[in-house]
C-alpha cells in the first residue's frame, strides 16, 4: 500500500506540467536534458518493477512515463526561436 501512495504522489506532481504544456504548446522554460533523463530513469524503473513483479512500482512507473514522454515530444517538436 505504501508504493501505491508514493507512486501516486511522485506521478501526479506531472499532470499539472502536462496539461500545460498541452494547453499552451509552450515548453521554451523546460530543460530539455531533465526530461531525457527522467525519461530514461523512469523507463529503468519500469524495467526494474517488471523484473521485481512489483505492481506498485510498474503502474506508477507506467504512467509517470508516458506524462514524461508527452512533455518531452512537445519539447522535441519546439521550434527554436529565432
Amino acid at each position: 500500500m505504501l508504493g501505491f501512495i508514493a507512486g501516486f504522489c511522485t506521478t501526479l506532481f506531472l499532470v499539472p506540467q502536462v496539461i500545460k504544456v498541452i494547453k499552451t504548446r509552450q515548453t521554451r522554460d523546460i530543460a530539455l536534458g531533465m526530461y531525457v533523463l527522467m525519461v530514461v530513469g523512469v523507463f529503468f524503473w519500469l524495467l526494474y518493477g517488471i523484473s521485481t513483479r512489483a505492481l506498485s512500482v510498474i503502474v506508477a512507473n507506467s504512467i509517470t512515463f508516458i506524462l514524461s514522454l508527452i512533455v518531452l515530444i512537445y519539447k522535441l517538436r519546439e521550434k527554436p526561436e529565432a
